[in-house]
């Protein structure tokens, strides 16, 4: 094995097992070689211990954590491998500089660095910024620049994003949240949700029941404007690549590794089940095969052509075959400062505008196409067959996510604003509101017996009283909704 090579493969053996014990007898399968001999080489060619290697990439993941999570740190300690929070401060405070309750108060960046050729992870190093990482990669050697070009390039480190992922339920903004922190951008998931505008969306299809109502492209009228916000509200260039019948697979080959040779995550719609926001964190075989992180990796339904690398990430080869692998988007460079609120607030008011687009309904026509789609009593016929019950249930499902994730996540923006600046009362009116369509939202919950989509949920909406109950809370979130846009309408002409 080439001596550099070796450099990688411990790299990424490392990565991988950060958060467990390091087996050197496997180090030695891995590489061919004995402890010895990997120890001699690599404090050759790079100057660093392996032991002082390994603690130095616990500590750097761990600072990341600290920095882009809110979990406790001893917690955070735990999890990579420290049982004694003393020696862990001790670590932490000689590879960074401070203990880590100041780091994170400091906010220090975080973000990806080249580990070796074709690896990155993530550091808490200075000069560990978005900008210069691609001037670093430029001047790498020729050897270097080609191993990169060989067929495979990793990124490890990258948060993994599934329903649920930072307190959040909506792909777009967890993915976004994830790419973002690996570039050291500070950025949590309501900031993200609300950036994006998917904090403040409501859709229905007036002609079916329809499974997409809550896709994240419906959110403006412009299908792409969602995408140029989710990367232009950090002040970064927008990137992305669009699919067409004439689009070759070539262009997304691309786009995919010029972004990922660069140590950029990609956000992709698709790759595995639907169309929604998944993150691309690696490639082989030149780009043939994707490694990533997707919501629906661990679905049954989608598993046939997916296999896991020993990082987590999903590793498939079918990912152009998959019809809904639609866009590729990624964060360029930064060109200015985040969204400003006045931008946020604006781009809620035309998301919030009630108004119709093709079949779907939006806003407050949505509100009102959902509660007669849910009181139409030919919809809920007695013994019908499970799978429409199913449909219907997943469509009432989606609606009560959107409103639940998008509303609090809402509420909390405009609640910090209100208490950073008192002078401006519209703040705290508006998160009232937000606050007042999310509780009545957390209530459909209730009628249902819980957030399931199981038999019990499926009949209990098919109770007329069930779905008359349900339907006055829908009136309930639209009033609240009402009340915020002419509350945001007045705002906006104060800022």
């Amino acid at each position: 094995m080439d001596q550099f090579l070796m450099v990688s493969t411990v790299a990424v053996f490392v990565e991988n097992r950060l958060q467990s014990g390091i087996d050197y007898a496997e180090l030695e399968k891995a590489t061919g070689f004995s402890l010895p001999h990997i120890r001699a080489v690599y404090a050759k060619l790079t100057g660093k211990s392996l032991s002082r290697y390994v603690l130095s990439r616990r500590i750097a993941n761990a600072a990341f954590e600290v920095v882009h999570s809110e979990q406790n740190i001893l917690d955070i300690a735990t999890k990579y491998g420290f049982s004694n929070p003393d020696s862990f401060t001790r670590a932490f405070r000689r590879i960074t500089g401070v203990n880590p309750n100041e780091f994170r108060k400091r906010r220090t960046p975080v973000g990806r660095v080249r580990l070796s050729a074709g690896v990155f992870g993530v550091s808490p190093e200075p000069e560990n910024n978005h900008k210069n990482i691609t001037e670093r990669i430029i001047f790498m050697n020729n050897n270097e620049q080609k191993r990169m070009s060989d067929g495979s390039v990793v990124l490890y480190g990258v948060p993994k994003i599934h329903y649920g992922a930072f307190g959040g339920i909506t792909p777009l903004p967890v993915a976004m949240k994830a790419a973002a922190n690996y570039m050291g951008i500070e950025l949590d998931y309501t900031e993200a949700i609300v950036y994006c505008g998917t904090a403040f969306r409501l859709n229905w299809n007036e002609t079916c029941w329809d499974g997409g109502n809550v896709g994240d492209i419906l959110t403006f009228d412009d299908p792409s404007k969602v995408f140029r916000c989710a990367i232009e509200s950090l002040g970064c260039e927008y990137n992305m690549i669009g699919r067409s019948p004439a689009t070759k697979k070539s262009e997304f080959v691309d786009f995919i590794r010029a972004k990922i040779d660069n140590g950029i995550p990609v956000i992709a719609r698709g790759v595995i089940g639907p169309p929604e926001a998944g993150i691309i964190t690696g490639y082989r075989d030149n780009g043939d095969t994707l490694l990533g992180w997707n919501v629906f990796q661990e679905y049954q339904e989608f598993a046939g052509n997916v296999r896991f690398d020993e990082s987590g990430y999903y590793i498939t080869d079918q990912w152009w075959e998959n019809k809904d692998t639609n866009a590729v988007m990624s964060y360029g460079e930064i060109t200015g400062e985040k969204f400003s609120v006045k931008t946020v607030v604006e781009n809620a008011i035309e998301v919030m505008t009630p108004r119709r687009k093709g079949n779907y309904a939006k806003a407050g026509y949505a509100y009102d196409a959902w509660k007669k789609a849910i009181l139409d009593e030919s919809q809920f016929k007695k013994d019908m067959v499970s799978y429409l019950l199913v449909e219907r249930l997943m469509c009432q499902g989606d609606a009560m996510d959107c409103l639940v994730d998008g509303r609090k996540n809402a509420y909390m923006y405009f609640k910090k604003l209100a208490d950073e600046n008192r002078e401006q009362p519209l703040y705290g009116r508006i998160a009232e509101q937000f606050a007042e369509s999310a509780t009545q939202s957390h209530k459909m919950f209730d009628m249902l017996e819980g957030y399931e989509r199981g038999e019990k949920q499926m009949q209990l909406l098919a109770k007329r009283g069930t779905r008359e109950d349900i339907g006055n809370l829908i009136d309930k979130c639209k009033f609240a909704d009402e009340k915020v846009l002419i509350l945001m309408k007045r705002l906006v002409s104060d800022l």
